[in-house]
């Protein structure tokens, strides 16, 4: 494991088998549903001490909050596009690590590749750094797309290599 990986904890155990493995699933989504209300909640404060919308009259009114209101238009537009495009190529990353897990139970090879992960941790630190984002945002994305392709690799080992749909959520 490398010094940059410092979320050993977030790992599954690596036996399948083991007693606490069974409930492991429910608990990942009882531990994301919660994650998640959390966020929502934190969101809806901030909402909530800084809710405004943008007002056309006031736009009318003010040539500065005209234009800001027509920059906000047109980079909403370019965040809905990115949005767009960035689930597409989720979805063929799927796609991708899809037919990996194919090959991996065909092989017998176990879901997890740790080595493979601490590479990928790494690499993404680099990109990011390069990129000028935040190294947990990176980390964030590695750990959703790393989860969800495992999960999906074990459920086509269980299921004899078969991929089934595309439903990282199944």
């Amino acid at each position: 494991m490398s010094d940059i990986d410092s979320s050993d904890w977030l790992r599954p155990a690596e036996n399948p088998t083991d007693a606490n493995a069974a409930g492991a699933d429910a608990a990942d989504r009882r531990l994301d549903a919660a994650a998640i209300a959390q966020a929502s909640s934190v969101s809806d404060e901030i909402e909530a001490e800084k809710s405004s919308t943008i007002d056309e009259e006031a736009a009318a009114n003010n040539p500065e909050v005209a234009e800001a209101v027509k920059r906000i238009e047109a980079l909403r537009q370019t965040i809905d596009n990115i949005d767009g495009a960035v689930i597409h190529l989720l979805a063929e990353r799927f796609k991708a690590t899809a037919a990996v897990g194919v090959l991996k139970a065909g092989a017998g090879f176990a879901p997890a590749d740790y080595k493979r992960e601490d590479y990928q941790i790494a690499r993404l630190q680099r990109i990011a750094i390069d990129a000028g984002l935040d190294t947990n945002i990176a980390e964030m994305y590695r750990e959703f797309v790393v989860t969800e392709s495992k999960k999906r690799h074990k459920r086509i080992a269980d299921a004899g290599g078969d991929p089934g749909v595309l439903d990282v959520f199944a």
